[in-house]
C-alpha cells in the first residue's frame, strides 16, 4: 500500500478514500476522519464507477469500501484493488459482516472488515493499523472454509486455498503454470460462487 510521498519517507497523514453510495454514511465518514489527527479524506466515490481512477490520481493508503454497491459488491472491486500496482489497504465496510464473510473477504484480499454497527474507534483502529500494515486477520473457522469449498469448482480449490493463505497472484500463477490474467479471472469467479445469495441491500 501507500505509506510515503516519496521512497523511503513515511507519510505523516494516512489518506483514505471513501466509498458507498449511500450519500449521508459518506458525508458522516468524510467529517469523521476531517475531525481525526493524522487522517486525511482525500476523496469519496458513490459507486464502483470512477473507483480505480480515484485511486490513481489520489494515492490514498486506505480504502474505505462499501460492501453492497449498485452495479456492482464490494468483494469484487476489493480485488481489482488488490491487483493494481501499489495497491492501497482495503477496509470492507458494511452491514453485512458475519462469520460467513470472513472466507469470501480473505480470498478478495480484504485487509480488514469492520461492520457498520462496530464503534467509530474500531474502525478507526482498522484504518490506522491497514495503513501501516500490522492489521492481523482472524484466524478462519475450518468449518466455514469447508462449506465454502463445496460451492467452488474442484479447479478452482487449488487458487481458493492459497488466496486464503494470503499467496500473491503471481506466485499462485507460476506454482500452477497459469497466466496472471486466468488466475485474477478465476479469482473473481470464486468471489462470485461465494456471493451467491448474499447480494443484498444491507445497510
Amino acid at each position: 500500500m501507500n505509506t510515503s510521498e516519496e521512497p523511503g519517507r513515511r507519510r505523516s497523514t494516512i489518506r483514505v478514500i471513501v466509498v458507498d453510495d449511500h450519500p449521508a454514511l459518506r458525508a458522516g465518514l468524510e467529517g469523521l476522519l476531517r475531525g481525526e489527527a493524522k487522517m486525511r479524506c482525500v476523496g469519496s466515490v458513490d459507486g464502483t464507477d470512477g473507483v480505480l481512477d480515484a485511486v490513481h490520481k489520489r494515492r490514498p493508503d486506505v480504502v474505505v469500501l462499501d460492501y453492497a454497491l449498485a452495479g456492482t459488491d464490494g468483494l469484487t472491486m476489493c480485488f481489482r484493488l488488490k491487483q493494481q500496482a501499489n495497491a492501497p489497504g482495503v477496509v470492507l465496510y458494511s452491514a453485512y459482516v458475519d462469520q460467513g464473510f470472513a472466507v469470501p473477504a480473505a480470498i478478495a484480499q480484504a485487509d480488514a472488515t469492520v461492520a457498520k454497527s462496530a464503534s467509530v474507534s474500531e474502525l478507526l483502529l482498522a484504518i490506522r493499523q491497514v495503513a501501516v500494515g500490522c492489521h492481523e486477520r482472524s484466524p478462519l473457522d475450518p468449518e466455514l472454509i469447508e462449506a465454502a469449498s463445496a460451492r467452488l469448482l474442484v479447479d478452482d480449490l487449488p487458487i481458493a486455498g492459497m488466496l486464503l493463505g494470503a499467496t500473491p497472484v503471481v506466485d499462485i500463477a507460476d506454482l500452477l503454470d497459469l497466466s496472471v490474467e486466468e488466475v485474477r479471472s478465476r479469482a473473481l469467479r470464486i468471489i462470485g460462487c461465494l456471493q451467491a445469495g448474499r447480494r443484498v441491500r444491507a445497510r
